[in-house]
């Protein structure tokens, strides 16, 4: 997987978009496109979510 790749994943029951920052060993750095927010405020718009949950754009 290539950092600058679009991923969807799912938090709180809604799904987003988002764009890989850094690949970890089982999660990603995400820069998230449609932030709610609680995201913005907590997580200043940059996620770290499992690759479980995360499924590629194509």
């Amino acid at each position: 997987m290539s950092n600058q790749e679009t991923v969807f994943f799912i938090w709180e029951d809604k799904e987003f978009e988002g764009v890989i920052e850094k690949e970890y060993e089982y999660s990603f750095l995400i820069s998230v496109h449609n932030p709610t927010e609680d995201m913005v405020t907590k997580y200043t718009n940059r996620m770290i979510v499992s690759k479980k949950v995360c499924r590629i754009a194509k």
